[in-house]
């Protein structure tokens, strides 16, 4: 009878401390300066490069957060505003940060560099968007390697509770490599973007992670 109280006064503060991460969570900080920073340098000098082309948007992808942010920032670039979502990195990438990326096929690791939208079609998950990657040294395999944006279960609120209590720490679950956001957010994505819109992924290398699966956990 001890052991099950103890039991279940280690739940109950385990619930506790998630709720109240959860809480803290929502007021994190979502894209850094240098993120931004470079984002819009790169953004600058594909349009001085394609003077024929009219680019209204960018996103920008910090995986200098952590997972559980809402680190992909939608800019309109005229009026300033943004939106931020959360979006999941590869597996093999890291696990609450991304750490270690990859332009190779069957790395199962995220890509940084500037990407450019392509036409939508309807994947495995759904809507999605193809991406072509315009840096050739960290990205030009992207269409190759299937890298696009999608949305799945995995990115959501539950899973980051749900990995707390699982003592897997607050994150969402990750991906083969694609940029993934939730389901309820996938449409708005889209209008956003678009096709011919740029994308940015920031990140900084650490030490490679250890591997494991899609998902949760």
């Amino acid at each position: 009878m001890k052991g099950r109280k103890t039991l279940a006064a280690i739940a109950l503060a385990l619930l506790v401390a998630a709720f109240a991460l959860s809480l803290s969570l929502l007021s994190r900080p979502q894209i850094s300066d240098s993120a931004l920073r470079e984002a819009l340098a790169a953004f600058e000098t594909y349009r001085r490069d394609h003077p024929g082309e009219t680019l209204s948007t960018l996103a920008v992808v910090d995986y200098s957060r952590p997972s559980y942010a809402k680190r992909m920032a939608i800019i309109d670039i005229e009026t300033g505003k943004r939106t931020a979502y959360r979006v999941a990195h590869g597996k093999n990438s890291g696990d609450l940060h991304a750490v270690s990326f990859s332009n190779e096929p069957g790395s199962n690791m995220s890509s940084l560099g500037l990407f450019r939208t392509g036409r939508q079609y309807e994947g495995d998950h759904g809507r999605a968007v193809r991406l072509h990657g315009l840096d050739s040294l960290k990205n030009a395999n992207a269409f190759r390697r299937d890298i696009v944006l999608h949305s799945a279960w995995y990115v959501s609120f539950p899973v980051i509770v749900e990995n707390i209590l699982t003592l897997h720490g607050p994150r969402i679950g990750r991906s083969n490599g694609c940029f993934v956001v939730s389901p309820g957010a996938i449409d708005e994505v889209i209008a956003k973007l678009g096709e011919g819109s740029l994308l940015y992924a920031y990140g900084k290398n650490g030490p490679a992670p250890r591997t494991s699966r899609e998902g949760p956990p």
